[in-house]
This record gives C-alpha cells, sequence and structure tokens, in this order.
C-alpha cells in the first residue's frame, strides 16, 4: 500500500472487529460475577433497603451526551498513543458496562430492560465500538500495511495515513452517541411519569 493513502476498509474492519471481541470479553468477564452481587441489590431494592436516589443518572439530552461522548473520546484517543489509551479505557468501559448491565437486568428482568434501554442501546454500543476500532486503527491499519509481503511502507507513514479514517470513525460514533442520548433522554421521561 503507498505511504499516501488511507486507510483501507480490511484495516477499518479488523480494527472495529479486534474492538468488538475486546469489548465483549471484558463485558462478559464483568457481568457473569457480577449477577450474585446484582440479585442481593435488586432484592435490597424490592424491600426498600437500597436509597435509588444515588442510582438516578442524567436525564436532559445536553447531560447524557457530554457524559457519552466522554466515553467516546477516551475510547479514540488511542489513536494517536498506539493504541494504548483506547485499550485502557475500553478495559474500564466494558467493565462499567458489565456491572451494570447485570445490575439493570437483575432489578428489572430482561423484559423491561429491554423496554427500558432497548431503544437507544444499539447507538450507544454501535458508537463505543467504533470509537475503540478509531483508536486501534492506525496501529491495526500500521501493522497489516507494513507485514504484507515485499511491502516497503514505513509504519509511521502507514500510521498516519490511518488517522483520517480513524477521525471519520469518531465522529460517526459522536452522532450516534447524539442520536442515543436523544432517544434515551425520551424514554427516561417516559418512565418517570
Amino acid at each position: 500500500m503507498p505511504a499516501g493513502t488511507l486507510a483501507t476498509p480490511r484495516s477499518a474492519g479488523v480494527s472495529v472487529a479486534l474492538a468488538s471481541l475486546a469489548l465483549g470479553a471484558v463485558v462478559a468477564a464483568t457481568a457473569a460475577p457480577a449477577g450474585a452481587l446484582a440479585a442481593r441489590n435488586a432484592a435490597a431494592l424490592a424491600a426498600g433497603d437500597l436509597d435509588t436516589a444515588v442510582l438516578a443518572g442524567d436525564r436532559d439530552v445536553g447531560a447524557i451526551a457530554v457524559r457519552n461522548l466522554g466515553a467516546i473520546a477516551l475510547l479514540a484517543a488511542g489513536a494517536p498513543t498506539l493504541g494504548t489509551l483506547t485499550v485502557v479505557a475500553g478495559v474500564v468501559l466494558g467493565t462499567g458496562l458489565g456491572l451494570s448491565g447485570a445490575a439493570v437486568l437483575a432489578a428489572l428482568g430482561p423484559v423491561e430492560a429491554l423496554a427500558r434501554v432497548g431503544p437507544y442501546i444499539a447507538f450507544e454500543l454501535t458508537a463505543v465500538v467504533l470509537a475503540a476500532g478509531a483508536g486501534v486503527l492506525p496501529t491495526v491499519h500500521a501493522v497489516i500495511a507494513t507485514a504484507a509481503r515485499g511491502s516497503r511502507t514505513r509504519f509511521s507513514a502507514a500510521y498516519g495515513s490511518a488517522l483520517p479514517t480513524s477521525l471519520a470513525l469518531t465522529l460517526l460514533a459522536a452522532v450516534l452517541v447524539v442520536i442515543g442520548a436523544c432517544i434515551e433522554a425520551v424514554v427516561i421521561a417516559g418512565h418517570a411519569r
């Protein structure tokens, strides 16, 4: 691949697939043991022994979008750091998703949880995966481009050529987060009545 070309769709696809698998593994590894704690919390909540005021999150579009855009920014920040920040942020975010997902399922059950988060979760999770893919894309692209048989491409040139594609994925993730935040605020308002 010539040094001046953008990252290939293959590199972007590999990056997003790697991010999806890694995040999924962290979420699953965290959610499994969190089930018992979530079940105890659900029982305490039902008995009135848990203060739900601390569980109330952001309710307006702006606050939800800012919180989620921060997560997207941390994941995408791996682009200039050889993916390091993405890996760290992915572990932290995946752990949070696993714990909170297990707690929501235990407290509400699958049907009610889906009714409450289903309308927006696809937008938010897709944004998370795209941002994580964006964070590792330059590194993945540079490795693929320089490891090819007979390649004369320099790592730094291939890395730099992937940055515009990484930025595009990040911007797409940001748009999805804002759409998800709008839907989430409407859903929260509908359930607050």
